[in-house]
């Protein structure tokens, strides 16, 4: 296979008409299995065929259209892939000296690009269709709304390989506009992938090492002991003890409390309901089976997936917050989860959840081993503040984080005097939670804006809310209860520091 980063356009995959067209072959399916489904019913029901006139498969089998209707249905997907065909021969793309380039349409051409010294970081997802024919999405994670741009899709080795490339040639370029140097460097050297398979066996075989490879496909390439795996079964326990299992276990109690009493049918009614709940905790299984989490000199890598298979790069410059956090339920067996807020990922619809997630569960020696992957500025003293704001409280000890004055009591009477912050470093750390433990650190480099909030009840108590500003994310940084004066103190050390930091920052 040629080198992909030779400056000279290229194709997509071979098969991206079929994954790209996939769609509405599954769409089709699903429309006919859904009307099949309501047949079977009827027959097993003894339903009259009166009753289901409605159905188009009735319709069609009673007036004989059966041949008919296939036809119909291969000349749409017909003309679905020779429509997908077109548009793979009209994409193409080149990585060229200060840009990634897509070229696409064919009404409507598009012609976008990805520069060098922009690019955040290179990611590589594999769907389970996707796997079947040994190829992968590649999505070029540049800063801005919508500005991502998405190689779909390339052979699986050779997008990985071009992963590496493209951030080798844009730390290059980066580097290069740093020391004020007037030419750029040339493309990566090497080899893009390796040869195709010769023969079904061969073939066969790639597959099956495409499944069977981690998420991660390099691993290796991290420092061992910063490398993080997920037990499956510490997995499924987390996700097992959850508020969602409890709301499930009193459903299903309260259905076979009414079967006993002769309401059978609540079967019917419930029964699909119950399924679907329990389906969500496959799907969330299968999207964060084999999580593993390391570094590398791009930034920190997470791969996961069981069937559709994910490998992120996220960069330490792209990370505006830090929160651990520790659910009443897993308090017995020490386990904790980190989620941090990333710039650029925080709407994107459906992938929210999976954007915010670096590590799902793990013990308080994962989160002590990843934390310095996401705060490399000072990670002995973030994971101190940790190991402080999990301690029990004591009258005794010297406080490392701030304490919310008595009168926070009446708002928060069991957690009053968990509401603290601390400095670490360039980062401040804020603590809350008395049933839910929650630590959360924000590089102050980082910081959008800052906000002092008193209402009328924190007004009566002497009382008012600092609220920490990052880009848009599942954590929000506060402080639900602070002294007024030490609260507009608070508020004019965040907002000189990160106006200072962020300056520096922009420098560097």
């Amino acid at each position: 296979m040629n080198n992909l980063a030779d400056g000279q356009w290229h194709r997509m995959h071979p098969a991206t008409p079929l994954l790209r067209g996939g769609a509405a072959l599954i769409a089709i399916l699903a429309i006919v299995f859904a009307n099949l489904r309501e047949q079977l019913i009827g027959w097993i029901a003894h339903v009259p065929d009166g009753a289901s006139q409605g159905d188009p498969v009735s319709q069609i089998m009673r007036h004989g259209w059966g041949l008919w209707a296939a036809l119909g249905v291969l000349a749409f997907l017909g003309l679905v892939t020779a429509w997908y065909r077109l548009t793979w021969r009209m994409t193409e793309f080149r990585v060229g000296a200060d840009a990634v380039e897509l070229r696409s349409g064919v009404l409507n051409r598009q012609n976008r690009q990805a520069r060098l010294d922009r690019i955040q970081g290179v990611n590589v997802h594999r769907t389970l269709f996707a796997r079947i024919f040994g190829a992968a999405r590649l999505e070029i994670v540049v800063a801005g709304n919508d500005a991502n741009l998405h190689l779909q899709y390339l052979h699986s080795a050779a997008a990985e390989e071009l992963r590496r490339q493209i951030l080798g040639i844009s730390h290059r370029v980066i580097a290069a506009e740093a020391a004020a140097v007037d030419a750029l460097p040339g493309a990566a050297a090497g080899a893009a992938g390796s040869a195709a398979p010769a023969d079904l066996g061969a073939i066969l075989e790639a597959r099956a090492d495409e499944f069977l490879t981690p998420a991660d496909l390099h691993p290796d390439a991290a420092t061992p002991d910063s490398v993080v795996k997920v037990h499956p079964g510490r997995l499924i326990g987390s996700i097992v003890l959850s508020p969602f299992t409890l709301v499930l276990v009193a459903l299903v109690v309260w259905l076979a409390f009414e079967v006993v009493r002769g309401n059978y049918y609540l079967l019917v009614a419930v029964i699909p309901t119950v399924f679907g709940l329990f389906t969500g905790y496959s799907r969330r299984f299968g999207r964060l089976a084999r999580y593993t989490v390391s570094g590398s000199a791009d930034g920190v890598r997470v791969g996961y997936g069981l069937l559709a298979t994910s490998s992120e790069t996220i960069p330490a410059g792209r990370i505006h917050a830090v929160g651990v956090s520790q659910p009443l339920m897993w308090r017995p067996f020490g386990w904790w989860a980190i989620r941090i807020n990333r710039a650029g990922r925080g709407k994107q619809r459906g992938q929210a959840e999976n954007a915010s997630v670096v590590l799902p569960v793990g013990s308080l020696e994962d989160v002590a081993r990843v934390l310095p992957l996401l705060l490399p500025a000072s990670p002995a003293a973030s994971l101190d503040l940790l190991m402080n704001a999990t301690a029990r409280y004591s009258r005794t000890a010297p406080p490392i984080f701030s304490r919310a004055p008595r009168a926070a009591m009446w708002l928060h009477p069991f957690a009053w005097r968990r509401i603290g912050y601390a400095y670490v470093g360039d980062t401040v750390a804020l603590r809350e939670g008395f049933i839910d433990r929650s630590l959360t650190f924000v590089p102050l480099a980082r910081v959008q804006s800052v906000a002092v909030r008193q209402g009328p009840i924190h007004r009566w108590l002497g009382l008012a809310q600092v609220a920490v500003h990052t880009v848009d994310g599942r954590i929000r940084p506060r402080l639900a209860a602070i002294g007024l004066t030490a609260g507009e103190q608070l508020f004019d050390q965040l907002a000189s520091s990160a106006v200072l930091l962020a300056s520096r920052d922009a420098k560097g």
